[in-house]
């Protein structure tokens, strides 16, 4: 055998090695909403806000709860509040993208609303966090709100 062809059998080696390795971790976290939102809450006051119930996000957000395995969620009751926080986890193999839009669209509309006369919540709205990880949408707006995302992004891990 000359020194090429060994050095191709090692790189196909080395590669399926690598290729195990990668598809080994797991991009699906075993956790629930409420343990990562038990989490996210301890540097995230949710004290002011009240913990909203399934019925009041379809109407809210019209999220299709077939796609839901568990999910937290807090808002205010004072329409002048736009601080919340939404944790929800997908059932495996549901792709974010048709909630995340869900929730981008209320957003937007929010914005929509609050621009020409509250600046403060407009401002918060402005800066929302939306992201997806390891099977679960993180949504939050309010002072805190890059906090809790790292607390979210650790207890996902």
């Amino acid at each position: 055998m000359n020194r090429q062809r060994i050095f191709e059998i090692v790189c196909v080696i080395a590669l399926v090695i690598f290729i195990g390795f990668m598809s080994g971790e797991s991009s699906y976290s075993d956790k629930t909403a409420a343990e990562v939102a038990e989490t996210v809450t301890e540097s995230y006051d949710v004290s002011e806000l009240r913990h909203i119930k399934k019925n009041k996000i379809k109407e809210e957000f019209g999220i299709d709860f077939t796609l839901v395995d568990s999910f937290e969620y807090y808002a205010s009751d004072s329409i002048m509040t736009v601080d919340e926080l939404m944790i929800i986890k997908l059932k495996e193999e549901v792709r974010p993208e048709e909630i995340s839009a869900k929730i981008e669209k209320r957003v937007t509309d929010k914005q929509t609303l609050f621009e020409g006369y509250a600046p403060e919540q407009s401002a918060l709205l402005k800066e929302y966090i939306l992201t997806y990880d390891k099977g679960f949408i993180f949504y939050a707006v309010g002072k805190g709100a890059d906090e809790a995302l790292a607390a979210f992004k650790s207890s996902v891990r």
